[in-house]
């Protein structure tokens, strides 16, 4: 008998290592992603198996991937249909967090909670309205808080598109919400917050649209 058996054949061969600029790219977005995947699941668990789910098909396809105009626009609107797919399993729409979590707020946070719940819902249904692309703008830049140049690196688009799509976005809230339009310059920071989408002073590739 010897003291060492050879490892059991499986009949599988072993993974190939992940391309470097895969690894770079999955460490750079996937907090975003999650973060994203969870507003809409409702659940960090559920959110983060998405995720996961999406960059192993990214990996598979990488090659691929690398030869497009766009990376990271592929990569979102492949999150985005992932996403989609997991709230229509979990048997609930995939929208920007639920009814609940906006009572929640504002009841918990403001100085008139009825005024301010009131206020919230109506943001809440006008964000969910918006087009495809002023919705992720306003979830990303005000619903999670990131910064233009964020907000336009995790989309795949220009910094300036970030800043055009807003200012439309914002305008159409503000006439949803029967606010008047004021001259705004083109781009304010945003706080993380779902309100300073409508109160600051100012296609992706893909299938299903995100409301």
């Amino acid at each position: 008998m010897t003291d060492h058996l050879p490892a059991p054949r499986t009949g599988v061969a072993p993974l190939p290592a992940l391309p470097a600029d895969f690894r770079a790219f999955h460490q750079l977005y996937r907090p975003a992603y999650v973060r994203w995947a969870e507003l809409h699941l409702g659940d960090r668990a559920a959110a983060e198996e998405t995720v996961d789910r999406a960059f192993e098909q990214l990996a598979a396809d990488w090659s691929h991937v690398l030869r497009l105009d766009s990376p990271a626009g592929y990569a979102w609107a492949l999150l985005k249909d992932r996403t989609i797919d997991a709230a229509r399993d979990r048997g609930r729409r995939p929208v920007v967090m639920d009814t609940a979590a906006f009572e929640t707020h504002a009841l918990h946070s403001a100085v008139d909670p009825i005024g301010e719940l009131a206020e919230s819902l109506c943001l809440y249904q006008a964000i969910r309205e918006l087009p495809e692309r002023q919705h992720d703008v306003i979830v990303l830049r005000y619903c999670i808080g990131y910064s233009t140049e964020e907000t336009a690196d995790i989309l795949g688009i220009s910094v300036p598109g970030v800043r055009s799509t807003a200012r439309y976005a914002r305008h159409r809230l503000k006439e949803a919400l029967g606010l008047r339009a004021a001259d705004e310059p083109a781009d304010a920071p945003g706080p993380g917050a779902a309100r300073g989408a409508a109160d600051d002073t100012e296609g992706r590739p893909g299938h299903a649209q995100v409301h």
